[in-house]
């Protein structure tokens, strides 16, 4: 804690909020973006750029606790992307968003804020993935949001790695808004019998929709136009691009999501999942990055 405050010290637009016990959040206020970013999972639950409605959705019921992942914002999936490849038992999405991470160094200039977290190694995280790593997560926030996670192996065997940034972006309602760049792109359907498929057209919501889109490094552009804005997004270090929205039923069953939460939020993730997972050699490194901007900003 002592870092920490001595990194807030020396960055004029970071505070602390500690309202709940236990559970600290970072606040970014910025002349370009506000943010908010918990300690907890090194999530991202809100970026607004200047003059702009929130681009970030977080549910409003969702739960702050150790252990549980926060319903919205920017969950880190690390190492693995979904159910874990070979053992079920295993936490899925990984271990990165329910554990504490580490403000390693701030700082900011007229342009942004830039935040980075290192995930310490536990002996609760070993349990669940025994190599040797480094974990860092960089966060820019400014007009622009770059996120970027770096994942170094440090052991003396090779490791898989997969994973995804679990981006919730805020809309005006998912029935009237479409997502581009993705048009005739292959992707698995994963609600109910998983089926293979190619994209035809842009893509909207008629339902549940969760689906990856496979071998793929184009930028998507989600179209809002009751909000007269596209947030576009890029990403680099990906191979996948995973696409969600649980629709109606499914968002009932989800404690921590207003039942009409869903109307309100779409995800569209950079991601390495299933075979896009990537094998790290001793001593080799790989980024996952996303960059978010808003283009036609609401007047």
């Amino acid at each position: 804690m002592q870092d920490l405050t001595q990194l807030i010290a020396v960055t004029p637009s970071l505070s602390l909020e500690t309202s709940q016990e236990n559970y600290p959040f970072l606040k970014v206020q910025h002349e370009k973006a506000t943010a908010k970013i918990a300690l907890h999972g090194a999530h991202l639950t809100e970026w607004t750029p200047k003059n702009e409605k929130p681009v970030i959705y977080t549910s409003p019921t969702a739960i702050y606790r150790e252990g549980k992942a926060i319903r919205g914002g920017v969950p880190i999936c690390w190492p693995w992307f979904n159910a874990h490849p070979h053992n079920s038992n295993l936490p899925s999405h990984g271990v990165a968003r329910t554990a504490f991470w580490h403000l390693s160094s701030a700082s900011e200039n007229e342009d942004a804020v830039t935040l980075t977290f290192t995930l310490p190694r536990s002996e609760k995280l070993i349990a669940h993935f025994e190599p040797e790593f480094e974990l860092n997560f960089t966060i820019q926030i400014g007009e622009e949001l770059v996120m970027t996670l770096l994942t170094k192996n440090t052991s003396s065997e090779p490791f898989q790695v997969g994973g995804a940034l679990h981006t919730y972006f805020s809309i005006s309602d998912i029935a009237d808004v479409s997502l581009t760049g993705l048009e005739s792109a292959t992707y698995i359907d994963t609600v109910g019998k998983e089926s293979l498929n190619r994209q035809n057209g842009n893509i909207t919501f008629l339902g549940e929709t969760d689906r990856i889109y496979v071998e793929t490094v184009n930028d998507v552009t989600i179209e809002d136009p009751n909000w007269r804005r596209s947030i576009l997004i890029k990403k680099s270090g990906s191979s996948s691009t995973v696409v969600w929205n649980p629709a109606a039923e499914k968002a009932i069953a989800l404690t921590d999501l207003p039942d009409d939460g869903y109307k309100n939020f779409v995800c569209v993730e950079a991601a390495n999942a299933r075979k896009d997972a990537i094998i790290l050699e001793p001593g080799q490194l790989t980024t996952l990055e996303q960059r978010v901007s808003v283009l036609n900003p609401s007047e």
